[in-house]
């Protein structure tokens, strides 16, 4: 018999948590859950010596929290490449879909599943597995037809267009918003995103569309001000 899977439960509502425990606990042959956490912090404080396979997470994780469990994700990546990831979240919508899967989310669950289809989900992924909604691919063949960048995609283009590198425009982005942690590697999934949806091959290719896009929007990117450095040649 396998060992059970060991899960981690990223929550920012206690009585989420404990709903998602107690259903797990109906099947304690098959998971254990090693470690709760209720905020990113938390989780990345107990991810190292709690050693879970998968990890269970909400979108929103509270109003207090800048970040989102994407965020928390894409932290995770850097720490432990071979975590899996499953989202559970009342946000059944295309883009938060699509940002879910283009972040390494290997299952997206609403948080009113039956019991029998998060269990499905969490052993699909232990087993190198997906579990997607149905629409997930009429979303994906959707923006292969008509690419759509994202919110944040929006935010980081003036940056890109002025050249700034990953690290450059990370410092800038965290000095606007103080109370998050934006990383580099947050900043290159995003253009990593951009650039396979646009069908760009090349950081000039990604240069020259956030500066036309810039153009188009009538977005002065050269007058921004920026509050940060810009790192010497």
């Amino acid at each position: 018999m396998s060992p059970p899977i060991r899960l981690m439960i990223v929550d920012d509502h206690p009585l989420a948590r404990q709903g998602v425990l107690a259903m797990l606990n109906a099947y304690d042959d098959r998971f254990i859950v090693v470690a709760e956490a209720g905020s990113i912090d938390e989780a990345l404080a107990r991810v190292e010596s709690a050693r879970p396979e998968v990890i269970l997470t909400d979108l929103h994780l509270g109003p207090g929290e800048s970040r989102n469990g994407l965020d928390l994700i894409v932290l995770l990546q850097k720490l432990q490449p071979d975590l899996q990831y499953v989202m559970i979240t009342s946000e059944m919508n295309d883009q938060f879909l699509l940002q879910a899967h283009d972040a390494g989310v290997s299952a997206y669950l609403h948080k009113h599943a039956a019991a029998a289809e998060i269990v499905r989900a969490i052993e699909s992924v232990a087993s190198g597995f997906t579990h997607f909604p149905a629409h997930l691919k009429a979303a994906l063949d959707k923006r292969e037809r008509e690419p759509i960048a994202t919110q944040r995609e929006k935010e980081l283009l003036p940056y890109i267009a002025r050249g700034m590198t990953a690290k450059e425009i990370a410092r800038e982005l965290s000095h606007l918003a103080p109370d998050s942690t934006i990383i580099d590697r947050t900043v290159e999934v995003h253009k990593g995103n951009i650039k396979r949806k646009f069908r760009l091959d090349s950081a000039n290719a990604l240069i020259t569309f956030a500066i036309e896009y810039c153009q188009d929007h009538r977005i002065d990117y050269r007058a921004m001000l920026l509050h940060t450095k810009r790192s010497s040649a």
